[in-house]
C-alpha cells in the first residue's frame, strides 16, 4: 500500500478587528471578545452563478454537489441551520458565469480595495479553470488549492455579515472522487458558518511525512469532518460536528437532547493548562466528542463539552503539533511556539480516575450539567471560582483584510 498526500487547502478570509480560533468556535469577537460569531439569521441562503464547475461538472451537477453538501448540515435536528442554494438563469439572483473577468463585481478585491460585503449576496462561484484562485493567491496556487470560504464581520459584532465561497473547477490529480468533494466542501461550510477544526480522540502522533501517517491509525468513519486532514469516507456528520453544530446553532429541543460535561483542566498545582485536547468518550457507542481547554480565552482552562445522554469516560491530550497555521486547532495553536505546543504542553494522555471504582464513568443526562475539575494526573480537583488566570484576550485595534489559511487536507490511498 503507498501513501500520498496531497495539500488541498481552502482560505477563509474575514473582516476582522479581534479574531481567534477555538475548538469549537472558529472565531470569537463581541465586546468583550470571547463571544463565538454566528449568522443572527441561521435560515442562511448562498448564491449560485451560473457557469460549470470544470470539465466534470456542469452547471446543474455542480449545484447538486453543493446542495449534497449542505444536507449534512440541513439534517442535523437540534440545530437551526438551514442553508439553501439560490439557483438557475430565472430564479437566481445571480444570472452569469463568474470568471476572471467578473468576478470584482461579486467577491473582494484580493488587494483589499473593495469586499462587496454589503451586496445582500452570498456568492458561491465555480471558478472553471482555477483562474480566480491563482489571482488571489497567485500564479499556479490553483494547482493544490480546491477552493476558499469567507464570512465578514465587524469589530465587536457578534454575527457574520454574509459570506461567499470558491470552488476549483480545474482539474487535479488524483481527482478528487465525488464523495471527497462533498465532504471537503462540507467542512469549509462549516467554518464558512463558525466552527472550527477538532482532533477528538485521534492519535495526536499522526505525521503527513512519517509514521503513523494520516489517516491510518483508526476507521476513516472514525475521523470527523472538521478533522485538520479529510479522512472521512462517509458522507454523513461525525458526533463531534453534530454537537459542535448544535451548540453554535442550538433548536428548541437542544437542551432535551444534550447534557453537559464541564469544567476546568489543570496542573497538579491548579494552574490552569490552556490549548490542550479534552474529549469524552461515550462508553455504549464509542461517539466521540472534544474541546480545547480555555477555548473561550478567558484564562482558566475551561472547557464544556455538549453530550448526548449517556455514560461517558473523561480524557486528556495535547493538540498535534502537526496542526498549527492553517491547520490550528483551538486558539493557543496558531504557531508552533504557541501555548498548545509549549509547557506545560504537550502533556501525556491523561483520563478521569476515581478514588471508587467505578466513579470515572461519568453519567449523562439531558438538560443537566456534570461539573468535573481534573488535573494532568487525571485527579478530579476542587477549585475556587477565583483559580487560575485571568483574561488572556488579544486583539487588533484597526479593521483590516485577513487571510487565514483554514486548510482541509486530502489523504490519499493507493492499493498497489
Amino acid at each position: 500500500m503507498m501513501n500520498s498526500f496531497r495539500l488541498t487547502t481552502l482560505v477563509s478570509l474575514f473582516t476582522i478587528s479581534s479574531l481567534v480560533l477555538a475548538g469549537g468556535p472558529l472565531v470569537l469577537e463581541g465586546s468583550k471578545g470571547n463571544t463565538p460569531v454566528t449568522y443572527e439569521d441561521p435560515n442562511i441562503t448562498i448564491h449560485a452563478e451560473t457557469g460549470p464547475l470544470g470539465a466534470d461538472y456542469n452547471n446543474d451537477d455542480a449545484d447538486t454537489l453543493i446542495r449534497d453538501a449542505f444536507a449534512f448540515w440541513n439534517d442535523v435536528d437540534t440545530t437551526t441551520v438551514n442553508l439553501t442554494l439560490n439557483e438557475g438563469p430565472i430564479n437566481g439572483l445571480i444570472t452569469v458565469d463568474i470568471d476572471i473577468g467578473n468576478f470584482l463585481n461579486f467577491l473582494p478585491d484580493p488587494n483589499g480595495n473593495t469586499t462587496n460585503a454589503d451586496d445582500n449576496l452570498n456568492p458561491i462561484v465555480y471558478d472553471n479553470d482555477g483562474s480566480i484562485i491563482d489571482e488571489f493567491f497567485g500564479g499556479g496556487a490553483s494547482d493544490s488549492t480546491i477552493g476558499f470560504a469567507a464570512s465578514f464581520f465587524s469589530n465587536e459584532g457578534d454575527f457574520f455579515i454574509e459570506g461567499y465561497a470558491v470552488i476549483n473547477g480545474k482539474s487535479l490529480f488524483p481527482a478528487l472522487t465525488e464523495t471527497e468533494f462533498k465532504l471537503l466542501i462540507a467542512h469549509e461550510i462549516g467554518h464558512f458558518l463558525g466552527l472550527d477544526h477538532s482532533q477528538v480522540n485521534i492519535n495526536n502522533d499522526e505525521t503527513d511525512f512519517g509514521s503513523p501517517p494520516v489517516c491510518s491509525t483508526t476507521s476513516l468513519s472514525n475521523y470527523p469532518v472538521m478533522y485538520p486532514f479529510v479522512c472521512r469516507d462517509v458522507e454523513t456528520l461525525h458526533a463531534d460536528d453534530i454537537s459542535a453544530i448544535s451548540a453554535l446553532y442550538p433548536a428548541a429541543n437542544f437542551d432535551t437532547s444534550f447534557g453537559i460535561i464541564e469544567g476546568r483542566f489543570v496542573d497538579n498545582d491548579g494552574a490552569p493548562i490552556l490549548g490542550a485536547n479534552i474529549w469524552a468518550e461515550n462508553t455504549t457507542t464509542g461517539d466521540v466528542v472534544s474541546i480545547v481547554s480555555d477555548y473561550l480565552l478567558e484564562g482558566t482552562g475551561f472547557y464544556r463539552l455538549h453530550l448526548t445522554p449517556g455514560t461517558y469516560t473523561l480524557h486528556a491530550n495535547s493538540i498535534n503539533p502537526l496542526f498549527n497555521g492553517g491547520s490550528s486547532i483551538g486558539p493557543y495553536s496558531l504557531f508552533p511556539s504557541d501555548q498548545s505546543f509549549t509547557a506545560p504542553n504537550p502533556i501525556t494522555e491523561v483520563t478521569l480516575q476515581a478514588e471508587v471504582a467505578g466513579a470515572e464513568i461519568i453519567s449523562v443526562i439531558a438538560d443537566q450539567t456534570v461539573t468535573l475539575n481534573f488535573s494532568v494526573s487525571g485527579n478530579s480537583v476542587e477549585l475556587s471560582k477565583s483559580s487560575g488566570g485571568g483574561g488572556a484576550i488579544s486583539s487588533l485595534v484597526s479593521l483590516l483584510l485577513l487571510s487565514l489559511l483554514v486548510v482541509a487536507r486530502r489523504f490519499n490511498t493507493t492499493n498497489k
